[in-house]
């Protein structure tokens, strides 16, 4: 399943935002184009090669500006984006999840059909199941050895001795069947972090981290050619020891989010993303506007974390989003009355979301702009 609507979704090329359909996934079309563009700049000036990250976005359009229109080096996060991206013309595609056993036969037909697809281990058992499906002749099983350098979530840690037995394994049990690519680390505990030096440190951290594993496995004789870390906080103010990587893999970057600026890693005028909504009613008795934007639209994903809740209302720093339920929000003014008269019923306002990714997971189409007028309309990819 690709996400796409029928063709019924293109009558809304050339229309004016405020006559699209409500809730509405909007991109800001230069926005995006800068994003991509600078991230790619700054890899280049670090040396290295960017491998961007789809899972935000999750559509070929996204991913050809990503990737500067190669078509080649990019991670997803669910065999449903492997396949969609394949078939689109991508290669050079990196599975970065861990291997889930019953699917190992959809692995094995994309690891056919492409030049490279890759796969993450972070265990023997994945090792020795991957094992157990050999490709045909002429084709090997690429893998990339998950480090957790902190973040606590999937992957070894680089200090266990049983890290470097574990890379030995992948390199030398087989070799004909299997080829050790790299290490790779997400720097997820970015997202913990208060400013940009909190970052920093945890990206140099990190790059130590892996750095200083690559260092053991070939004191080790244990070839590895590739060092890959990534998150948009760390990338997004890249300090200069990540020259000694080969790689990069930052995602949410190309759309950014209210959590990105909050967190330091774009200014407000770089976030791309939208959800435009609708005013469906008054209720001066407890002073709120209701909106056509639930949960359904909008990921809650902040709501207890950021001052202004899952999303800020762009233009009215009096406003706040209260409430939602699956099809409706609530807004009301953070201090003192508000005047109804400035929101009449289906006025449009413009919610910036706390998070980019799972928001957008929710829309099956985002309406690219320019100068107020939808120019693109993409189609992202969905299931897993």
């Amino acid at each position: 399943m690709d996400g796409r609507m029928d063709s019924s979704s293109s009558v809304w090329l050339g229309a004016p935002l405020e006559q699209l359909p409500t809730p509405a996934l909007t991109l800001d079309q230069a926005t995006v184009r800068r994003n991509a563009e600078r991230m790619r700049e700054r890899c280049r000036a670090l040396g290295l090669r960017l491998r961007p990250h789809v899972k935000t976005h999750k559509t070929l359009e996204g991913a050809e500006l990503a990737t500067g229109g190669t078509r080649r080096g990019i991670v997803v996060s669910t065999l449903a984006e492997a396949r969609f991206f394949a078939a689109g013309g991508f290669d050079d595609i990196l599975y970065a999840y861990p291997l889930p056993g019953g699917r190992l036969e959809e692995c094995a037909t994309l690891a056919q059909h492409l030049q490279a697809f890759q796969l993450l281990l972070d265990s023997p058992q994945a090792l020795a199941l991957l094992r157990q499906r050999p490709l045909p002749a002429g084709k090997r099983w690429l893998v990339w050895l998950k480090l957790d350098c902190g973040n606590g979530r999937a992957g070894v840690r680089p200090t266990d001795p049983a890290a470097v037995s574990l890379a030995r394994a992948i390199a030398e049990e087989a070799p004909e069947e299997v080829t050790l690519v790299g290490v790779y680390a997400h720097c997820g505990d970015t997202y913990g972090c208060r400013d940009v030096p909190a970052i920093q440190a945890i990206a140099r951290a990190t790059t130590a981290a892996v750095l200083d594993f690559v260092t053991a496995l070939r004191r080790a004789g244990v070839p590895c050619p590739q060092a890959s870390i990534g998150s948009t906080p760390s990338c997004s103010h890249p300090v200069p020891e990540m020259a000694q990587l080969t790689e990069l893999h930052p995602g949410n970057y190309l759309f950014y989010d209210l959590q990105q600026t909050l967190l330091g890693s774009c200014h407000p005028e770089e976030v791309a993303i939208r959800v435009l909504t609708r005013v469906i009613g008054h209720y001066p008795h407890r002073n709120q506007l209701l909106v056509d934007c639930g949960w359904a639209a909008l990921s809650l994903h902040g709501r207890d974390q950021a001052p202004v809740g899952c999303a800020a209302v762009e233009g009215h720093p009096q406003l706040r989003l209260v409430g939602l339920t699956q099809e409706h929000g609530q807004v009301e003014a953070i201090d003192g009355r508000l005047d109804f008269e400035r929101f009449p019923l289906g006025s449009i306002l413009a919610l910036i979301p706390f998070h980019a990714c799972a928001t957008a997971a929710m829309h099956p189409v985002y309406y690219v702009h320019a100068g107020g007028k939808v120019v693109e309309l993409w189609h992202p990819v969905r299931g897993w």
